[in-house]
């Protein structure tokens, strides 16, 4: 083979190994890159180090715990160390960037963590998160040495506290974060309580800024009790302030609208054992007595017409004189009555043969009776005086007054000596009980002539309960009006319609049972419903959207249904309107919800609701909520057959998921093969039973398992007599409309087709 027949290799052997290398060290560049990039983001985003001083920091780990401020993590805890003492502990915190602001010399610092106990209960995310240091309120020039707060502040968030000093010889039942109150707002919290340099027991409050300026030098601050209870002429009263006050204990303050100045922080007031003494706030005066048994300094009360309007401070003796010098303080508004010319009486409870009088010091205490002056020199001393069983029949001579007449067919719980009120003030009395003419019992009375204009003729008196109850939702207040009204009863007096004129001496007047029977004025009207359970008279009230408006004054039986006879109080005349509608309200549960459930306490009751019409009717055709008889009076009855069912009577009946009848009645068949279930549908939905509707049993628990979720559905678990459902098939295949006592059978359950059908049945079809 010659050379010209030898094949060329025409290739060319290039050399990768520069090539190759360059490509190898681009990731390691690219990753040292980012990891400097990382490390100086790091480094860019840190801010100052500081350091804090805490007595004990339990939970606190370098490198885990956080610095928090406002909810933003700001810092985290860099180490934890114990100073040379080994007394306090430094905390190291690196700050970042943005919050470099921290560092300022008036920020404050301290330890969050969950505190509960019954007075306290704070800090429960550190449950879940662990201890953090917290921080609030920076500013100043910058500052990296730092003392932590002992316990957290009771406001973090607030720029400044403005505190308020008050002092007092006693303060039991309040201590940190107990609440402050200006009419019924919290206003603040006590911030600490201590014994100061004087050995008076003082508290330090906290008032938020935003109500700073209801502040006043006229505020008077008192203590909220616990509990309270008040036993005298307005009844027996049991108060319970709320949990705070239950609890931890409460304060609350007013200036009772007496001008005076701002009050600047720290200001130093006193605390008032109470709101009354609070409100006794006048100038000082000082009643002398020749014996003052009975008075004790901060309890007995100063009164006006039966009202108190002040307060005993202190009781002394006169080192100079036999006297006793009672120092007291009326309200404000009635210092300008306390003239020379004014009296202190010290009342003692007095009996005789004239009569009894201060009875109802027996339980209250004695008190000072205050009768203002007229024309008198301004002075700060008074000369009292006791009242004397010659003063009494004086007293008793004076009160000759108005007579006046009351009949009523019973009268056993009133007696001479009762009390006769006009709107809470005593303005007479009785003075006998006995029998007239025809033999029925009446009171004569007389009215103390200064009130005898306030007995008009067309006034309506009633009996005044010796006790009484009243409950509600969020209340429960048990009165016992006076002991006076516990012994002889008491009657009152009112004018609920335009006054006429003043009553002539002799008027008689009907004595009615109770306030809501002497309020209704109107025509009486008639109500017929066919079950009456619940209802009475003299105590079923009429209601129109929750108020009462009238009452019941007599129930009877007439043609098998139940009549009421009622009266409206002025003014709800509208309420008789001709197409009005009157429904007794009866407690219900069901799965529609609760309803009439205050019915338990304050009992039944008729609601009433107005007609449109212009034309006023006296008989009206009422309703109940709960009767089956009634809501399904003329509708279809039908009877359902099941060899076994736990529904029972009293079940309802639904349709696509609306009430539209009740079961009425249970029983076996005549072969004893099967159950007889009877059921009454509603007039106005009896249309939709067709020949070929199907009913099930639709009580209890009914589970289903679709695609990856199981789902329990419960129709009326809450119905204890059971609930049965029926639907009609659609249009073509629902027949004609069920006749009255047809029979159907009761199915265990529905089937999925029955629940599909949605047919459109017009009315009459």
């Amino acid at each position: 083979m010659t050379n010209s027949q030898i094949p060329q290799d025409h290739g060319v052997i290039a050399d990768t190994r520069k090539s190759g290398a360059l490509w190898v060290w681009i990731f390691p560049i690219i990753a040292a890159a980012a990891t400097g990039w990382f490390f100086w983001t790091d480094y860019n985003s840190m801010g100052p180090e500081i350091s804090i001083t805490f007595d004990e920091v339990p939970g606190i780990q370098a490198g885990k715990t956080p610095l928090v401020y406002r909810g933003i993590d700001a810092g985290v805890v860099s180490a934890v160390e114990l100073d040379k003492d080994l007394k306090k502990v430094l905390v190291k915190v690196r700050l970042k960037e943005f919050a470099a602001g921290l560092a300022t010399k008036e920020t404050d610092f301290w330890v969050e963590k969950p505190v509960i106990t019954l007075a306290e209960l704070t800090g429960l995310e550190s449950i879940i998160q662990g201890n953090s240091i917290r921080a609030r309120n920076p500013g100043g020039n910058f500052e990296t040495q730092f003392i932590g707060l002992a316990e957290p502040p009771l406001m973090p968030l607030l720029p400044g506290d403005f505190t308020i000093r008050l002092t007092g010889t006693h303060i039991p039942f309040l201590n940190r974060r107990s609440p402050v109150y200006h009419r019924g707002v919290r206003v603040g919290l006590v911030r600490e309580k201590f014994i100061n340099e004087k050995g008076i027991p003082e508290l330090c409050l906290l008032i938020e800024q935003a109500y700073t300026s209801t502040l006043r030098s006229t505020s008077r601050f008192w203590r909220l009790p616990a509990t309270s209870v008040q036993f005298g002429e307005n009844g027996l009263k049991l108060d319970v302030e709320g949990v705070d006050a239950l609890v931890q204990g409460a304060l609350a303050f007013d200036h009772f609208d007496r001008s005076g100045m701002e009050l600047s922080d720290g200001a130093l007031l006193e605390l008032s054992a109470n709101e009354f003494a609070a409100r006794a706030a006048g100038r000082l005066l000082t009643v002398s007595f020749d014996n003052a048994r009975g008075l004790t300094p901060k309890e007995t009360r100063v009164c006006y017409l039966g009202q108190p309007i002040g307060l005993v401070e202190s009781i002394r003796p006169s080192p100079s004189s036999s006297l006793i010098l009672v120092s007291l303080r009326l309200m404000p508004e009635f210092d300008q009555l306390a003239d020379s010319a004014a009296s202190f009486t010290l009342v003692r409870p007095h009996i005789s043969l004239d009569g009894v009088s201060g009875l109802d010091t027996l339980i209250t205490g004695v008190y000072l009776e205050f009768l203002p002056g007229s024309g008198g020199a301004h002075t700060d001393l008074f000369a009292g005086r006791s009242v004397t069983k010659e003063e009494w029949e004086r007293q008793q001579a004076d009160r000759q007054g108005l007579p006046f007449t009351l009949s009523a067919e019973n009268l056993a719980s009133l007696g001479k000596g009762a009390p006769v009120l006009y709107r809470g003030v005593v303005v007479g009395s009785i003075l006998e009980k006995k029998l007239d003419k025809q033999e029925k019992p009446v009171l004569y009375g007389v009215i103390r002539p200064e009130f005898r204009n306030a007995l008009d003729a067309d006034a309506r008196f009633w009996r005044v309960p010796a006790t009484s109850i009243k409950a509600g939702p969020g209340f429960l207040k048990f009165d016992v009006n006076g002991l006076e009204g516990l012994l002889k009863g008491a009657v009152s007096f009112d004018v609920f319609s335009s006054r006429s004129q003043t009553a002539a001496p002799e008027s008689q007047f009907a004595l009615y049972d109770d306030e809501p029977n002497a309020r209704a004025l109107s025509t009486p009207i008639k109500i017929c419903f066919i079950n009456g359970r619940g209802l009475a008279a003299a105590q079923t009230e009429l209601r129109y959207l929750g108020i009462p408006v009238g009452v019941v004054q007599k129930v009877e039986t007439a043609e098998g249904r139940v009549v009421v006879s009622a009266r409206m109080n002025q003014g709800y005349e509208f309420l008789r309107r001709e197409d009005s509608f009157f429904s007794i309200v009866r407690p219900n549960i069901s799965l529609q919800g609760i309803s009439g459930l205050e019915t338990l306490i304050s009992g039944v009751y008729i609601e009433c609701t107005p007609g449109s019409s212009k034309r006023l009717a006296d008989t009206f055709t009422g309703r109940s909520t709960l009767d089956a008889e009634e809501i399904l009076q003329s509708g279809l009855t039908l009877t359902l057959l099941s060899d076994s069912t736990p529904i029972n009577a009293g079940a309802s009946v639904y349709y696509r998921g609306i009430n539209v009848g009740r079961v009425t009645a249970k029983s076996l068949s005549s072969d004893g093969r099967h159950i007889s279930l009877t059921i009454v549908v509603e007039k106005k939905y009896r249309h939709l039973v067709r020949e070929n509707s199907k009913f099930w049993n639709a009580s209890g628990l009914k589970a289903s398992l679709g695609f990856l979720q199981f789902r329990i559905q419960t129709e009326s678990i809450m119905a204890p007599d059971g609930r049965i459902a029926f639907a009609t098939p659609d249009n073509a295949a629902m027949g004609a409309a069920s006749a009255d006592g047809a029979s159907f059978d009761l199915s265990q359950s529905s089937r999925p087709e029955w629940l599909k059908w949605n047919p459109s049945i017009p009315v009459g079809d």
